[in-house]
């Protein structure tokens, strides 16, 4: 496979703006929210690795839907230090930038600088360090922390670099590693704040978060045998696609081109198999 860097960048330019200026850039960021399924509507495995949407855009458009703060749902900063394998590593750097995401989105900033420091670990442990050393990001992470629109334009800035450095250093593998961190982690906070305070407008966001499943699966197949990692979370991801997939009110509609999953209704039983579901993939993620 090989990872096509211009569409890539084009998409990330459209989540951050400008986001290349110098520290204290105000330049808001287009709204990525509008991201649909049929932006991902690509069969080749060339595009893949770019038609999956970056962390801060799932949480933009989670922001969108009216997904509200709840301390404490993020993964625990803390437990970086126990991975220990790089497929590990990679997954839960993963984790940690849709955290990131998050709070940064809902103007947590203290959490947010937490979750940038363990990303950059995550980082120089999986050999993606350097990162952090184009454009100051870091830095410039920790100078803007009341500017939200500098904060989401350093995050879409670390996803273009992540995905250049993986690029060159024939890394490519690592791209559906650490997405589907991201991925899963992203859909659990959804999950968890809906729960505690359930809000219908969430459950659509959920359910079309879903249709992104098959894209994650797509990228992990084509890198399958590069990492004994892969296989397991194959199998994790496909069992998730079969609970989604076999949803009655999903059978109606998953071959429509043009789908308004607001008007898409699950049964509370169908969406709690859903939501646990989740919440095991998540918790055999961040128990390493």
């Amino acid at each position: 496979m090989t990872l096509v860097l211009l569409p890539c960048l084009m998409l990330l330019a459209a989540c951050s703006g400008d986001s290349g200026k110098p520290a204290g850039d105000s330049a808001k960021p287009k709204d990525s929210t509008d991201l649909t399924t049929d932006d991902m509507d690509d069969d080749s495995d060339d595009a893949v690795s770019y038609t999956l949407p970056s962390p801060l855009q799932v949480a933009a458009l989670f922001k969108k839907s009216g997904l509200k703060y709840l301390p404490g749902v993020g993964h625990d900063a803390a437990s970086s230090s126990k991975y220990s394998t790089r497929f590990q590593r990679a997954q839960n750097m993963g984790v940690y930038s849709a955290d990131m995401a998050y709070c940064v989105m809902n103007k947590q900033n203290n959490e947010a600088v937490k979750y940038m420091k363990v990303v950059k670990e995550c980082a120089t442990a999986v050999d993606l360090g350097k990162i952090f050393e184009n454009n100051g990001l870091y830095e410039r992470f920790n100078k803007n922390l009341d500017n939200e629109d500098s904060l989401r334009g350093v995050i879409a800035d670390i996803q273009m670099e992540t995905d250049m450095l993986m690029a060159q250093n024939d890394q490519k593998q690592l791209y559906g590693i650490i997405y589907s961190g991201a991925w899963v982690e992203s859909m659990y906070i959804g999950a968890q704040v809906y729960k505690k305070s359930p809000d219908e407008k969430i459950v659509p966001k959920l359910l079309e978060q879903m249709t992104i499943l098959s894209s994650i699966i797509k990228e992990l197949k084509v890198n399958e045998s590069k990492d004994a990692g892969i296989p397991t979370l194959l199998a994790d991801f496909s069992a998730l696609q079969t609970i989604y997939e076999n949803i009655p009110a999903i059978k109606t509609i998953k071959e429509s081109d043009d789908v308004d999953f607001n008007a898409v209704k699950v049964s509370k039983e169908d969406l709690d198999q859903l939501i646990q579901k989740i919440e095991q993939l998540r918790s055999k993620i961040v128990n390493g």
